[in-house]
């Protein structure tokens, strides 16, 4: 039994793997919200989340992540905010279709951060 196998053996669809050039931001399902991490001040999701977003890559295929937020001037970056549904930005990701059971567990995540080389963020994204 492959790993995927292992990790959703009742999938209905597949398990795909992609990579791109760059970090694209990945929503979580239901994001709502964005939160300072440093004080935990809520931010202005439709304006300042939203012009930094479209700041981030305006002039580059590679996007700028680095960020003031303006509640208490802390430099940080759109990957580190807080936000209300697990979310990020990648530029490989791992999709399972359909995948036919709930969130992966932290073993199962260990698991997978280990045959990467680095550690991982689970995210669910409704299609």
């Amino acid at each position: 039994m492959s790993y995927d196998e292992q990790l959703c053996p009742d999938a209905l669809g597949d398990i795909e793997a992609d990579q791109g050039d760059a970090p694209a931001f990945i929503n979580g399902a239901g994001l709502e919200s964005v939160s300072c991490p440093r004080c935990g001040s809520q931010l202005d999701f439709q304006e300042w989340w939203m012009t930094r977003m479209d700041e981030a890559y305006r002039d580059s295929s590679v996007p700028s992540l680095a960020v003031k937020v303006p509640c208490c001037g802390t430099e940080t970056t759109l990957n580190d905010l807080v936000y209300n549904v697990p979310s990020g930005f990648a530029r490989f990701r791992l999709r399972a279709w359909s995948p036919n059971r709930r969130m992966l567990n932290d073993e199962d995540l260990t698991r997978i951060g280990h045959a990467l080389g680095h550690p991982v963020r689970q995210i669910w994204s409704l299609i």
